[in-house]
């Protein structure tokens, strides 16, 4: 088989490309945070005080990954964990001042990066591609 004709080929290819750039991008800009732990704080910054189950499933992260990720963070003085008010067995998750200061150094340069990615594609193409890969995921789910 053709490997430029295998969908799988060209997802991975094209994963590989992103993956490979965004690196590129944390090592020039000196991030103090990798990729992953990158992810995790998009995420917290989009819905402080969320719990750790929901910052796992909405990060295709397993409970504990995400727990090593967050003590990470906690370490680094990025993120805080508070005891939840209606969950006395949970935490709820909060960006601290530094958190909050990297988020908004980083968001800029990532959406360069996005935006950039993009070019190449009309507003209709970027619909179309996203409408596709999320009808490549339903079998999968």
């Amino acid at each position: 088989m053709d490997p430029n004709k295998n969908i799988t080929f060209e997802l991975e290819k094209t994963v590989h490309f992103i993956r490979s750039k965004t690196l590129e991008v944390f090592r020039d800009n000196n991030f103090p945070v990798s990729k992953e732990q990158w992810l995790i704080l998009e995420r917290i910054a989009a819905d402080e005080g969320s719990n750790q189950k929901d910052i796992a499933k909405d990060t295709f992260k397993d409970p504990a990954a995400l727990t090593r990720m967050l003590d990470l963070l906690v370490n680094k003085g990025f993120v805080q964990r508070k005891a939840s008010k209606s969950d006395r067995r949970t935490f709820d998750i909060y960006l601290t001042v530094e958190g909050n200061r990297l988020v908004n150094r980083m968001n800029p340069i990532i959406e360069e990066q996005n935006t950039i990615i993009e070019t190449s594609l009309t507003s209709e193409d970027k619909s179309s591609l996203i409408a596709i890969l999320q009808r490549l995921q339903q079998p999968l789910l």
